[in-house]
């Protein structure tokens, strides 16, 4: 299970140096509404704080970039042919085999449906990398997808 809502230290804006924020930016980014810095908020404050006794915030965003810096889901799925397209569409086998080919351990994808247009294919939202507690090795992600076996956009 993931650790989540501890307590511990809320959020800081200026512990994260501009240098930090132009890589968080990169690798972290809010998707949704665009507001890095109120995304980042929550994700340290939901688990971030959990991490307090190893990480500090700064610690937690560093070594948050340096995971995505060594396991770059955008380059491995560009390598398999997997593009952002506005029509094309994958099956989740189609997108897990190749991060999993890469990584060795199972990711989970997340998906959400384009509230603009319900009736067509999901988006894919988030992959998911899954730790031991201590954050230093991955694991398999055990947990159920929210994308079913329906067709996945990936834009």
């Amino acid at each position: 299970t993931k650790p989540s809502n501890c307590i511990g230290s809320q959020f800081n804006e200026s512990k994260l140096s501009p240098k930090l924020r132009s890589k968080l930016k990169i690798s972290w980014p809010d998707v949704e509404s665009g507001n890095d810095t109120k995304f980042w908020e929550g994700e340290w404050n939901k688990h971030g704080t959990c991490s307090q006794d190893t990480l500090n915030q700064t610690q937690y965003f560093a070594r948050s970039h340096a995971f995505w810096n060594i396991r770059n889901i955008t380059e491995i799925l560009k390598n398999a042919s997997i593009l952002p397209h506005p029509t094309q569409t994958w099956k989740y086998s189609d997108i897990v085999s190749p991060i999993k080919a890469v990584t060795h351990r199972t990711p989970l994808l997340r998906c959400k449906s384009d509230p603009a247009h319900p009736n067509n294919p999901q988006l894919l939202h988030e992959v998911v990398f899954c730790y031991e507690f201590n954050a230093l090795k991955l694991i398999d992600c055990n947990r159920t997808s929210r994308c079913g076996n329906q067709p996945i956009s990936f834009q």
